[in-house]
């Protein structure tokens, strides 16, 4: 029988030795993995993951700018093989949760409590490990961790995302035309260099009457006394009444949209929107969870 000292001596050394595997492991997979090395190096080239929902999700993310790129799309996957489409090697995860409204609505969640919640983090990993044992993702360990390392820098006002067009509302109200096609949104559009106030449009989907008044007149007096550079186009309502409030944006100008959303609150993804018919910057659609700033 091992005596305490022989047990526990034996116990370091096979913890040094899973250690060494580790970093083994790891040291292998920054000079193998593209998407490591682009982490690593904070290269501006995108990393992108298909996300196995209905519909397919494909996600560009730029380390150099910490920016994500979202657009619906079924990107044909074998799990038995690490390509996900016939032209190039994709990083791909299948979810357990396949509706993409639920499996985003989670992620946004994810992003923006886990700070205060770490239970979810052991979630995350649970899920991947899970998923990696069931062939539902090629995302190596080490890619995995620190992927999930770099989304914890991030939240979801740092993604733009292109979602199906709102219904039409039936009557004499008539909306400026529904954006169309998938937009590819650079962080510094044209736009950005031309020194001028954001120009904006807001909707009220919230079926409070006049709250689309009183925000044109604080986003107003923000840019009077300089602490924001926008200017309100018009204001109308919207063709439904809509649960949460978010940012339409058609300029790229994403910095300038991501601090007027944290001012009035609106923290969820930037929908990306496209149009030649559009008269302005960006759209607020204000839900009923919107709240007018103090």
């Amino acid at each position: 029988m091992e005596s305490p000292h022989q047990a526990s001596k034996l116990m370091g050394r096979l913890l040094l030795a899973g250690m060494l595997l580790l970093l083994g492991a790891t040291y292998i997979t920054q000079y193998t993995s593209h998407m490591v090395q682009k982490l690593a190096t904070r290269s501006e080239e995108n990393i992108q993951i298909v996300l196995r929902t209905k519909p397919g999700m494909l996600i560009s993310y730029t380390p150099a700018t910490l920016k994500g790129h979202i657009t619906l799309e079924d990107v044909p996957c074998k799990t038995k093989k690490t390509n996900c489409s016939s032209t190039s090697v994709l990083k791909f995860f299948t979810p357990r949760e396949t509706r993409y409204t639920q499996f985003w609505d989670n992620f946004k969640q994810g992003l923006s409590s886990w700070r205060y919640n770490p239970l979810l983090v052991a979630q995350l990993a649970w899920s991947y490990l899970t998923a990696w044992h069931e062939r539902r993702t090629n995302l190596s360990p080490a890619e995995f961790t620190l992927l999930a390392l770099e989304m914890m820098k991030l939240e979801p006002s740092d993604f733009t995302i292109k979602l199906p067009p709102p219904p039409k509302k039936r009557g004499k109200f008539k909306e400026t035309p529904a954006p169309t096609g998938v937009p590819d949104i650079p962080d510094k559009a044209p736009l950005a260099v031309q020194d001028r106030p954001l120009i904006l449009e807001i909707f009220n989907a919230s079926g409070k009457k006049g709250i689309a008044q009183e925000l044109t007149q604080y986003l107003r007096a923000q840019n009077e006394k300089g602490l924001l550079r926008v200017d309100v186009f018009q204001y109308e309502n919207y063709p439904s009444i809509e649960e949460n409030s978010w940012l339409e944006d058609y300029s790229g100008r994403l910095a300038d949209v991501k601090k007027l959303g944290h001012t009035l609150g609106i923290n969820s993804e930037i929908r990306a929107g496209a149009t030649p018919n559009v008269m302005c910057d960006t759209r607020i659609i204000i839900g009923k969870d919107f709240a007018l700033p103090l």
